[in-house]
């Protein structure tokens, strides 16, 4: 399978026409159980360090009844799409819940 890669900017542009500017808005698939997910719900829920876990990481991790625990560091790699890091890294993300 082909990964889509795209830098950050991309991704941005991609994400704000369909939840708008504000980041913790945009909604994310768990390719796994399909749960969709928001940063906002990261942060309500009381998950450490939300900013790099909404697009990575299933909410089920941390939240009981929700999802599944399913993140894409491990060794099964099941993501579409990569965005390339201010810091040049290539990054696996969640697809955007549509």
């Amino acid at each position: 399978m082909a990964r889509t890669t795209l830098t950050l900017e991309e991704w941005r542009a991609k994400a704000e026409p369909l939840f708008g500017k504000d980041i913790k808005q945009w909604k994310f698939k768990c390719p796994h159980c399909g749960e969709t997910q928001t940063f906002q719900e990261f942060i309500d829920a009381g998950i450490k360090e939300p900013e790099a876990k909404f697009y990575y990481s299933c909410i089920g991790r941390w939240v009981k009844g929700r999802g599944c625990d399913w993140t894409l560091g491990g060794l099964l790699q099941i993501h579409d799409t990569e965005v390339i890091s201010e810091e040049g890294k290539s990054v696996p993300v969640f697809e955007f819940a549509t």
